[in-house]
Parts: C-alpha cells; sequence; structure tokens
C-alpha cells in the first residue's frame, strides 16, 4: 500500500499518479500483473496511472471504493490543485474520461454508497465502464472496511481462500 504525498489534495492527482508509477516500478517486476485498488481520491489517481501512465498494461484488474469518478461538489471547498482536479467538470476529470476505452480489457469494479457525504452527489461514485456494486456503508471512511468489499474483491481477483 503507497504512501503518496502529500495526500491532502495540494498536489496535482497527476503528480501522485507519476509517485504511484515509480512505486510499482520499484516494488514489481517489469512485466508482473497486479490487481489495483484506489479508495476515494485514490481511485482517481488510480485512473490517471492507469490511462496516462499506460498503466492499463500491466493491471488485471481495477477496483475503486468512494471514487469521485464524476467529481464532487466538496471540492469546492479548498483551492488546491489535487482538490480542484476532483471538481465536476474538471480537465483532469475530463481528461479521464475521454480514454476510458483503453480500459475496455480490464475488468473495472466501483463500489460507491448512497450515504457518502464527501463524495457529493454520492452518486458521482458511479463509473460508467464499471461494474457498479451500491454497498450500504454509513460513511466514506466505513467504506474500506466493509466486509462485503473485501469479500468482493478477493473473490473477483481470485484471492479469496
Amino acid at each position: 500500500m503507497p504512501s503518496l504525498t502529500p495526500n491532502n489534495g495540494t498536489a496535482s492527482l497527476t503528480e501522485l499518479a507519476r509517485q504511484l508509477q515509480h512505486v510499482i516500478e520499484t516494488h514489481l517486476e517489469d512485466d508482473e500483473k497486479f490487481h489495483l485498488v484506489g479508495f476515494s481520491m485514490g481511485g482517481l489517481i488510480a485512473r490517471s496511472y492507469l490511462l496516462d501512465l499506460a498503466g492499463y498494461s500491466r493491471v488485471s484488474s481495477f477496483f475503486s471504493i468512494s471514487s469521485p469518478h464524476n467529481g464532487t461538489y466538496s471540492a469546492y471547498l479548498l483551492a488546491h490543485q489535487g482538490v480542484k482536479d476532483m471538481r465536476p467538470g474538471s480537465a483532469f476529470i475530463k481528461s479521464l474520461n475521454q480514454q476510458e476505452e483503453l480500459l475496455s480489457n480490464i475488468p473495472c469494479y466501483s463500489y460507491w454508497t448512497p450515504f457518502d457525504l464527501m463524495i457529493l452527489p454520492a452518486s458521482s461514485s458511479i463509473w460508467r465502464p464499471a461494474q457498479n456494486k451500491m454497498v450500504s456503508a454509513f460513511c466514506h471512511p466505513a467504506m474500506v472496511e466493509q466486509p462485503t468489499i473485501i469479500k468482493d474483491i478477493l473473490y473477483k481477483a481470485n484471492l479469496a481462500d
């Protein structure tokens, strides 16, 4: 699990995607496939890695948990570049959406909750190219601890016991 910095929205999501690429290239063999999971802003960072940095050629599947794929109105609360990237209609999100066909051979999954108060509207986590699954978690941070999501990811990544 990489620690990308700064993780407070001050850095652009493109810069954080480059950090993710560096971590992957440092810790995995060049031809080693892997499953990618992104939570919240991390889902958009992962999409940037997949699309802008050609990570799609290495990933077996992509799992997004409570990510603002269509932007979030809460991103208007701060003027940091990474936060601006998460605004509905931002150039960053438009660029990712224009490249989605590159993911056509990768299974993509998006988990979302209608009770999310960080992703506004919560339905912004519904992502067109993904198989979307609604989960009844009662807040944004609780999504990463949902047993149904964890089991589903392990099953779909063929990692379940």
